[in-house]
């Protein structure tokens, strides 16, 4: 145990020298892995053992088992203790499927089976519980599919290109399969409320078809006929999330045999656009949505299996994706990841590696950059007067020389040349200016000299409103001196936001303010204090 502590410190200083010189990374701890079984496919995290921190279940392919791996709480992880699942498990999923609040476990099995391992709520299982799925089962889900409130399983066969559906019967237990037709060789399962209708529709990754198969829940867990849409060459993993930030889940599919990931754009009724494909490493077998760099974006983590490593793709917010970074794991990495597993705010990588059976720990150290700095004012959605004071905190000096500052201004959290305005070369970490009003979004850049650089840890929004603008129109006029007469005599609606009624800026909206308009508008008197 020591000696691993000490490895994770040192590793730890590693990572923070190496994100100096290229401070556009994400700074991620050398690997440090763990065994498991032979021939480890697929892992997953979850509070197995209820202590409040983040295990790991992995499914091995030979040696027909689960390896659990519970969590010391800081991202340090006890030898295996190897459960049955089966023979020749692939997949591994974790959720409460008897109701008692524990986390059991369900592995999928090349005998055309299921195999349910239920928790006896220290993170120790039962013996295993195997149910009939379709042919060559490569991946389950667990999810209410039936609006029930229990978790039913979703299952994807590779060898009957079909969708089994096992409904729970809210213990643990579940009914005969029912099956669904997908497209060729579905290797990847998801459910996910696509459509927005509040139930949970199917997205399944086919591998010999080059496509994703939509399977839309009618409401009961039943489902309609498939609609497929096309990715790049061998699908081997489908993943969601909300990639653009409009609201709806994406899709993000990691194609094995075009070293690419496909990301298709929802429109909001659980159709998606024409994938858009980003290059990654070679053999994408696995990828995975999260907030990795701490912006509100879900970024992408690929495993590439024959490049033994993993990739980050950071996200503009935009749904848009740039590589910067890849990240030795072991040798055949097969399946990533994303969760907090060392209790610091900030999601690590857990990857398996088939051919060094093990799995890999790449712990996230953003929030241990030595030039991490935050925005202070505005606050996210707050309401301020035109003339703004903008404020944040050092970022630390590195290398001892003069660190400056950029202030970016957009009206959309897009930052391009055509709608930022850009502060540049500042000095002190506060600036004051006039600004126009309605919706922004800023953030700021740290820099020096040599060109090292960093963003600030956030990209935050504010709303500038004119003094007097009672109504939010962005305009002084009569119409605001009769909505604030509403306001104040006919209970009409408050101002938006109610600082904008305070037109002479002595902290009231009062009668006194509707004089100071009429004064402003009809007798030349001073214009509302901004």
């Amino acid at each position: 145990m020591r000696k691993k502590l000490l490895l994770l410190a040192l590793s730890m200083l590693w990572a923070i020298s190496a994100w100096a010189q290229n401070p556009d990374s994400i700074p991620f701890a050398p690997a440090v892995n763990y065994g498991v079984g032979d021939f480890p496919y697929h892992v997953f995290c979850a509070d197995l053992d209820g202590d409040g921190d983040l295990d790991l279940a992995v499914a091995n392919q030979v040696t027909n088992n689960v390896s659990i791996l519970k969590n010391n709480g800081n991202g340090v992880f006890q030898p295996k203790i190897d459960y049955d699942a089966g023979y020749y498990p692939w997949s591994v999923f974790s959720a409460d499927l008897d109701d008692d609040s524990d986390l059991d476990l369900v592995a999928t099995n090349y005998n055309d089976s299921v195999s349910i391992l239920k928790n006896n709520g220290d993170g120790t299982f039962q013996a295993r519980v195997s149910y009939a799925a379709g042919d060559g089962p490569e991946c389950v889900f667990c999810a209410d599919l039936d609006g029930d409130g229990d978790q039913d399983l979703a299952v994807a066969n590779a060898f009957s290109n079909n969708v089994s559906i096992l409904k729970n019967n809210g213990d643990g237990t579940f009914q005969t399969k029912v099956d669904y037709g997908s497209s060729n060789a579905p290797t990847s399962i998801i459910c996910a409320d696509l459509d927005g209708d509040n139930d949970f529709d199917l997205a399944v990754a086919n591998f010999y078809g080059h496509n994703v198969s939509i399977l839309k829940n009618n409401g009961d867990g039943t489902f309609q006929t498939k609609v497929d849409y096309a990715v790049g060459m061998s699908p081997r993993c489908v993943w969601d999330a909300d990639l653009d930030g409009d609201g709806d889940l994406d899709l993000a599919v990691a194609n094995g045999n075009a070293n690419t990931v496909s990301i298709l754009k929802n429109n909001g009724d659980g159709t998606f656009q024409p994938k858009v494909d980003y290059s990654v490493g070679t053999t994408p077998f696995s990828v995975f949505c999260a907030d990795l760099d701490r912006d509100g974006n879900m970024d992408l983590a690929v495993a590439n299996a024959n490049s033994n490593r993993a990739s980050i793709l950071i996200n503009d917010g935009n749904g848009i994706f740039q590589t910067i970074g890849y990240y030795s794991a072991g040798i055949v990495p097969i399946s990533v990841f994303c969760a907090d597993l060392d209790n610091d705010s900030d999601l690590d990588l857990a990857v398996s590696n088939q051919g060094s059976d093990n799995v890999s720990i790449l712990l996230n150290l953003i929030n241990s950059r030595p030039n991490s700095y935050a925005l202070i004012s505005p606050t996210d959605a707050d309401s301020v007067k035109a003339r703004v004071q903008f404020k944040w905190h050092n970022a630390p000096d590195l290398d001892n020389d003069t660190v400056l500052y950029d202030l970016y201004l957009s009206r959309s959290t897009v930052f391009n040349p055509d709608s930022t305005i850009i502060y540049d070369s500042l000095l002190d970490t506060a600036f004051t200016d006039n600004v126009g009003p309605k919706y922004w979004y800023w953030k700021v850049k740290a820099y020096d000299k040599w060109g090292a650089e960093r963003w600030s840890d956030q990209t935050l929004s504010f709303y500038v409103y004119l003094s007097g603008d009672a109504n939010a129109d962005i305009k002084v006029t009569i119409s605001d001196v009769v909505y604030l007469v509403y306001f104040l005599f006919k209970g009409g609606p408050a101002p938006r936001p109610f600082g904008a009624g305070d037109s002479n800026c002595d902290g009231y909206v009062t009668v006194a303010d509707v004089v100071y308009l009429v004064n402003y508008l009809f007798k030349g008197g001073p214009p509302p204090c901004n």
